[in-house]
């Protein structure tokens, strides 16, 4: 493994995450101090007041923009609640925001106050937008020599073992989209396994986004009174943590953001209904990714009650009778489930040494990540030849992707895998081999990639690769 790029992580600032500190690469203590600070500046009211007061710079995610056509401005939407306007709009800005469905874009900038008589706002002073680096070589080279889902493994911090594997791989299928068919899973598994890490550092790798408790309607996919498209819009991939706290919301949102995934997941088609509010109608391809905690008493006696050991019976019971909502459509759109009661934990799955957590460098995992998307569109296998439809297509969809991820499975077994039978983590913890794609077949994949120093003349925007440099030091 002398080859690897790896890197080991150190947290010097307690309210960094992981995720963060690999996503920026700030593995210093000044980078880690000058970065937590910029992020709290864009997160907390008081310290975005304190930032424009005194004119400090503000890192944050960009999710969305409102574009007025006729002033040529654009305001973006900060984690705080405050917008900051961008007042001047070009090709240049308009790649980025086109850039941003298919990549994890940030902004750093320093926000100011424009006095205008009645009208005021706060505008965005010397804006830089981050953009994830991709090393394309390193990855085609490495995957000559290792297992795609193996690297991958590495990427997000887990050892190269079966127990690893059999968490893992069905976390990384709903970041594919084999010929725009969208790979839904649903996982549930007992705390402490992973589940959030992984949803952050994904958030940082991919086009993806991360919801720690149930949405909104309105955040999902949008709001017709301010013309807003949604999270929907915007990403490939979405994550859902704590699917088992789907009744916290009042009857009739459940209902509603219910009625919107099962149309969003099966059609990639996102739209609330007509209203006094107006209309949003949109289509994004979307693939799902829903974690839920097992360990919740009432939780486990609906499970208990299916009387089955099939995962997707199991959980279509549990959704059925626990929630009252209409399972079938919604089962029919998920291509693997797992209900695991007893799983490896973070401390037996993640690769640490001497107390330190190793990684893949991520500008690798972004990389391969990229390389085997395009093999999946590309070349889209085909276990079922005789046949067409939905579920057609899921079972090739998933074929496709277990292969381009280096698994080299049996109609039979993968049948049982789609079905709910069995799980990863049976296939990998049991005696059957699980084998892998042919090596040196890798082709090099070119990606368009905004060159680090690219300047914009109007407003001086920098595009800088996602490790900071120059932007935290």
């Amino acid at each position: 493994m002398s080859d690897l790029p790896l890197v080991s992580i150190k947290i010097f600032v307690k309210d960094l995450s992981v995720e963060e500190v690999i996503g920026f690469r700030a593995y210093d203590r000044e980078s880690q101090i000058k970065l937590s600070n910029m992020l709290k500046n864009a997160l907390d009211k008081s310290r975005f007041y304190k930032a424009v007061k005194h004119g400090e710079p503000l890192i944050f995610k960009l999710n969305g923009v409102t574009i007025n056509v006729f002033e040529d401005t654009a305001i973006l939407k900060t984690p705080c609640g405050y917008p900051i306007t961008l007042d001047y709009i070009d090709d240049d800005v308009l790649k980025v925001f086109e850039l941003n469905r298919e990549e994890t874009v940030y902004i750093k900038c320093i926000p100011e106050i424009v006095n205008l008589g009645r009208k005021k706002y706060i505008r965005a002073k010397d804006i830089e937008f981050i953009i994830g680096s991709v090393d394309l070589e390193t990855a085609n080279s490495l995957l000559n020599k290792y297992k795609p889902y193996e690297l991958l493994a590495l990427g997000f911090g887990y050892k190269m073992t079966n127990e690893s594997y059999g968490l893992l791989i069905p976390r990384l299928l709903p970041i594919f989209r084999p010929q725009n068919i969208p790979l839904h899973v649903i996982s549930f598994t007992p705390p402490n396994t992973g589940k959030s890490t992984f949803a952050g550092l994904l958030e940082r790798t991919w086009s993806a986004y991360y919801y720690t408790e149930t949405p909104s309607i309105a955040n999902l996919i949008g709001d017709a009174r301010y013309n807003s498209y949604g999270i929907a819009y915007y990403y490939r991939t979405i994550v859902f943590d704590e699917f088992d706290k789907l009744g916290s919301l009042e009857r009739q949102k459940l209902e509603e953001l219910w009625k919107a995934l099962q149309t969003g997941m099966e059609q990639g088609l996102w739209k609330r209904g007509v209203s006094s509010k107006g209309e949003i109608s949109y289509r994004n391809t979307v693939s799902i990714l829903y974690f839920g905690n097992v360990t919740d008493e009432d939780l486990m006696n609906y499970v208990s009650q299916s009387k089955s050991s099939n995962a997707k019976d199991r959980i279509e019971h549990l959704i059925r009778e626990k929630y009252k909502l209409s399972t079938k459509q919604f089962i029919d759109r998920i291509v693997y489930a797992e209900y695991l009661t007893q799983c490896p934990t973070t401390d037996q799955i993640l690769n640490s040494k001497e107390g330190e957590v190793i990684y893949l460098d991520p500008k690798v995992t972004r990389g391969i990540l990229k390389i085997l998307d395009e093999k999946m569109y590309n070349d889209f296998k085909k276990l079922i030849k005789d046949s067409a439809g939905r579920k057609t297509n899921q079972i090739n969809a998933f074929y496709t992707a277990l292969t381009h991820l280096g698994l080299e499975l049996d109609q039979e077994t993968i049948m049982k895998l789609y079905n709910g039978s069995i799980t990863f983590l049976d296939l990998f913890t049991s005696d059957k081999t699980v084998k892998s794609e042919s090596k040196n077949t890798n082709e090099s994949v070119k990606t368009d990639q905004p060159k680090d120093g690219k300047r914009n003349p109007t407003l001086d925007i920098k595009y800088e690769e996602w490790d900071l440099s120059g932007v935290v030091r």
